[in-house]
């Protein structure tokens, strides 16, 4: 039972164990990983929240997407932990946790090999018919799209933990920079990986 407890804690917060050089080793192969799932199935991180198609299929542009949904995030935690951390703010700590939290965002890009997923994403306008969606293709997608949600939700309860550990920050301040970072790096992420395609 112990053990258990211990690997549950584990799997919350692994930054209890693991920061700074290695978490960044580990965080940057899992990006270099998934950018290249999501080069074999056509899947598009567009922001940190949003996933899909874009009218591109260039390993490059793939590979900056991860990048920038990183690097943001990153930035704006090592921001706040500069503003209101009274604690020494290591940036190797906030690159290697940040980059570390993304690793479920593999299981999204496994997801994408799924042909009922793949059905999904290369929808057509003129495919959104009451037909579209009754076949059983359309139903099996949305539902592991549906799954695939819960690889994010991981993914930003790590980057809450990140950004705890890495910039010692708690209660207020904490949730404050948190929500600003996720909010606001969306958007920029959004806007930033919009010019990778024109």
């Amino acid at each position: 039972m112990e053990k258990q407890l211990t690997f549950w804690k584990k799997l919350q917060n692994p930054f209890l164990r693991i920061a700074g050089a290695a978490a960044l080793g580990i965080g940057l192969a899992g990006i270099c990983l998934n950018s290249l799932f999501c080069w074999l199935t056509d899947l598009h991180f567009q922001g940190l929240l949003h996933i899909g198609p874009a009218p591109t299929d260039a390993f490059g542009v793939i590979f900056a997407e991860h990048l920038i949904i990183w690097l943001i995030p990153a930035f704006l935690f090592y921001l706040w932990g500069r503003l209101l951390s009274r604690s020494k703010i290591r940036i190797i700590d906030v690159w290697g946790t940040t980059a570390f939290a993304q690793l479920p965002l593999l299981g999204i890009g496994i997801f994408g090999f799924f042909p009922a997923v793949q059905h999904i994403i290369h929808i057509q306008p003129s495919d959104l018919t009451p037909e579209w969606f009754s076949q059983s293709a359309t139903i099996s997608g949305l539902l592991l799209l549906l799954i695939s949600l819960l690889f994010l939700i991981w993914t930003l309860i790590w980057m809450f933990k990140a950004l705890k550990i890495s910039c010692n920050l708690k209660s207020t301040r904490l949730g404050i920079a948190y929500t600003l970072s996720v909010i606001l790096g969306d958007i920029v992420a959004v806007y930033l990986i919009h010019l990778l395609y024109t």
